[in-house]
């Protein structure tokens, strides 16, 4: 069985590398004067989306809040594309503009000044061949795949290179919508599910139909995606812990029905897991979906990628799909302002799978589990103190090394203490927990979880903190034997404090030392050998006992 979860585990952390290497573009970085300027209250995106030809042609309008005067607006889209008028959009005048669009960037002259305050639509008209994701959803772009009979299979990913790798938007963490809008043109033969509420759907004369599609709460440039194939759907009625009705849709490729019918189920199961630790799933308004996809999975709001295949792993549970609905609350309720708090989303969203392994194997050891995760490299801090970009912000640690950290500070706290922290990292205020009208939606940071962790534990925690999250190295354990007695003490880069307490096993029994001012000890008992945190709870550099 561990083999099989330590083959996963591998996967995942190879996935990573690959993610790490984004191909089309960069996103976020240091917030420019441009990008600051405005903050983007509303995308309506329609798009007609030709898989004969592997082109899309369309536009985008973007309603933005001036929140500094402005005369110049700046977007950003991939050069690949044409972009053939952009218009200044108000009840008053609809007025073509002069704009360059070179280096990824429109820059767009606006009308007259945009005083701080004031509301503004733009509409972006634009055409092209998108980019070709190689390796989704490690690699960004457009997937044009065909089913087993032939039929077009589209998807798209943009989580590291950015939306603007195929729809012009302010490629930043910090700035999500309040809400979005989106028509999808597709041939008439195939279903297009996408993020919220489906409004309606229009068959139109050229042999193509629009599904319409709108979202009622933030959400990332990157979670708006389309799913398009000859779909099948599997429909639940789900009760929310709320008491609230949730609709949950299943997208499967024809061939594939049966097979999902008999597994999908186990999908409620995960959003009951989630909503029982975390609070109630975010999305309720809109609803919950999952679509069959031609690569292995991606996080898009209210309709999670899986390409898993319908299938359980050795501890009979599907961990891709699990993956990606955490993500639901962290990721897409609970966002990282800046890439460099990313591991918000991902160790988070690793680390959940061990608390539900656990919570559904008897005897099921957490530590044992968690051992799998040790690929960590060490080589920048899970959570610089600098705006980053997503390709410096990616790496193993911060899936791998960011997981198991959350373990150790669960051994520090205690289970149950600990669990409280998730819930209100979740929801801050339990009163969130009622909302469906996009307030519960929120960027967060790593120092914010601090906050919240003390607030919860009532501890102080900021060397915990500056150790794990704000520098690379491992904490060192020395242990040294002398005259019957073992002694400990903590070795840390900058000499930071530390004192998370160490178990140390003699024979059956288990003995807690406290390691305060970073040093302890324990007397060992006759003829024992002892062993140093049995459970492996510690996110440390192996140990050596000095004899």
């Amino acid at each position: 069985m561990k083999h099989i979860f330590v083959s996963l585990v591998i996967a995942l952390i190879s996935s990573i590398q690959l993610h790490s290497q984004f191909g089309s573009q960069n996103s976020g970085g240091p917030l420019t004067p441009e990008w600051a300027a405005y903050d983007v209250k509303f995308y309506n995106i329609n798009l007609n989306i030709n898989p004969d030809k592997q082109t899309i042609n369309g536009w985008v309008g973007i309603t933005a809040e001036a929140v500094s005067n402005m005369k110049e607006f700046v977007l950003d889209l991939d050069d690949r594309y044409r972009v053939t008028k952009i218009a200044w959009d108000s009840p008053i005048e609809y007025k073509e503009l002069s704009f360059k669009h070179e280096n990824g960037k429109i820059k767009i002259q606006l009308p007259e000044e945009v005083v701080n305050g004031k509301s503004f639509t733009i509409k972006i008209y634009y055409n092209g061949k998108p980019r070709v994701a190689e390796n989704p959803p490690w690699d960004d772009g457009f997937i044009w795949s065909k089913t087993k009979s032939g039929e077009h299979w589209i998807g798209v990913t943009c989580q590291g290179g950015g939306a603007d790798t195929w729809w012009p938007c302010k490629d930043h963490p910090s700035d999500e919508p309040d809400s979005a809008l989106l028509n999808w043109t597709v041939p008439r033969n195939l279903i297009c599910a996408s993020n919220g509420k489906l409004r309606y759907i229009l068959d139109n004369k050229e042999g193509t139909k629009t599904f319409s599609w709108f979202v009622s709460t933030p959400i990332n440039n990157y979670g708006i995606s389309i799913h398009a194939a000859p779909y099948d759907t599997i429909q639940y009625n789900y009760t929310s812990v709320t008491g609230e009705g949730i609709p949950v849709t299943i997208w499967v490729l024809p061939e594939n029905i049966e097979k999902a019918r008999a597994h999908c189920p186990e999908f409620l199961d995960h959003l009951r897991f989630y909503e029982e630790l975390l609070g109630p799933y975010p999305f309720r308004a809109d609803k919950y979906g999952v679509a069959e996809t031609p690569y292995l999975g991606m996080e898009h709001q209210t309709i999670i990628a899986n390409g898993y295949g319908y299938r359980d792993d050795q501890f009979g549970f599907d961990w891709l799909h699990h993956h990606e609905l955490g993500h639901e609350w962290w990721g897409n309720m609970v966002t990282a302002k800046d890439w460099s708090d990313f591991w918000i989303h991902e160790a988070t969203c690793g680390y959940m799978q061990t608390l539900y392994i656990e919570d559904k194997l008897e005897n099921a050891n957490p530590s044992a589990f968690m051992m799998n995760w040790k690929l960590w490299k060490n080589e920048q801090p899970i959570a610089p103190r600098k705006e980053m970009t997503s390709n410096e912000a990616y790496t193993n640690d911060m899936y791998s090394k960011g997981a198991y950290v959350l373990h150790t500070l669960r051994y520090y706290l205690g289970d149950e203490v600990f669990r409280k922290v998730l819930r209100r990292w979740a929801y801050p205020d339990p009163e969130m927990e009622k909302v469906t009208d996009g307030s519960q939606c929120r960027f967060a940071t790593t120092d914010e979880f601090l906050e919240i962790a003390e607030k919860v534990s009532g501890s102080e925690l900021d060397w915990f903190w500056e150790v794990y999250f704000r520098q690379a190295s491992l904490p060192v354990l020395k242990a040294e034997i002398k005259n019957d007695v073992l002694y400990l003490e903590w070795k840390i880069e900058n000499d930071l404090s530390f004192s998370v307490p160490v178990e140390v096993k003699f024979g059956n029994e288990v003995v807690k030392v406290e390691m305060r001012e970073g040093a302890g000890s324990v007397n060992i008992p006759e003829e024992v050998e002892p062993v140093i945190d049995p459970d492996k709870w510690i996110t440390m550099a192996d140990v050596e006992i000095k004899i």
